[in-house]
């Protein structure tokens, strides 16, 4: 099984510095999309906030994505099926937890409204263009996956030494020391502290590796776009061209948005991992 790490081609956009959730973030976008006809579309999307709106930005991008995917898998026929990624796609340390209630948030994800994500991603039987959609959903899914682990092994651990949930805390600090509180807290609180913790070490390790990469892949999804008249042959394919080139935009934009949240959540896995 090939996980995130091992796949080669990836890359990162990031802005330095990052210290502060009202730190100045921008994202910029630039495509250019070759029609049938010869004509040249140039696409360019351009987004300035902070980081504390970011993942916010991010789900809008993963809806966006999402819907664009749904519309490829319906309208592309003559293709393998769909794909959905697995927390164990992320890690093979992840296996363990696997469909696991509390554990695996990829699971019941659901976007800011309510909404089902399921991290789909479509195949159009090419590897280079299968293993980009599939690799921009696993760093989306990574970061869903990281947010919520953060998210809940604050509350485990503050539940766990009967306090209240303190966002500006050093995580592993507030880790260690809940799992000193065995004989005070209740055993299943305590439980999921080092269930979480786990799953804490295995992402910082995940994304740490992940992160300096991300700017390679935002290039190697630019060049998919570029080549895509070029590289893909399967006429009943070639005739949704544009819906395609659609997609790999929408999935080159989740990579950077990801790419700069995950230097983020990076800085709050400080501790954990190997």
């Amino acid at each position: 099984m090939r996980n995130l790490v091992g796949r080669g081609a990836l890359a990162l956009l990031f802005v330095g510095g990052l210290g502060c959730k009202a730190i100045p973030v921008q994202m910029h976008t630039s495509t250019h999309v070759q029609h049938a006809d010869g004509t040249v579309e140039h696409k360019e999307t351009h987004w300035k906030g902070t980081l504390d709106e970011l993942p916010a930005q991010l789900g809008k991008a993963g809806e966006e994505l999402g819907q664009v995917t749904a519309k490829m898998a319906k309208e592309l026929t003559d293709v393998p099926p769909p794909g959905q990624v697995k927390l164990s796609d992320l890690s093979g340390g992840l296996k363990k937890y696997e469909g696991k209630e509390g554990a695996d948030f990829l699971v019941g994800a659901k976007n800011h409204d309510g909404t089902p994500i399921d991290f789909k991603y479509v195949r159009l039987g090419v590897a280079s263009y299968d293993d980009f959609f599939k690799t921009s959903q696993e760093i989306y899914a990574l970061v869903y996956q990281t947010k919520q682990t953060i998210h809940r092994l604050r509350e485990a651990s503050a539940a766990a030494l009967n306090t209240k949930v303190d966002a500006q805390a050093s995580l592993k600090a507030e880790v260690d020391k809940a799992l000193k509180a065995d004989a005070e807290a209740e055993a299943d609180v305590v439980a999921n502290v080092k269930e979480l913790s786990d799953v804490a070490s295995n992402l910082s390790t995940l994304v740490s590796q992940i992160v300096g990469k991300i700017s390679k892949l935002v290039s190697a999804g630019q060049a998919l776009v570029a080549g895509a008249a070029g590289s893909l042959t399967n006429p009943k394919v070639v005739t949704h061209l544009s819906l395609i080139k659609e997609g790999l935009t929408g999935s080159i934009k989740v990579i950077q948005e990801s790419g700069t949240l995950m230097v983020s959540l990076g800085k709050e896995l400080t501790g954990f991992g190997g």
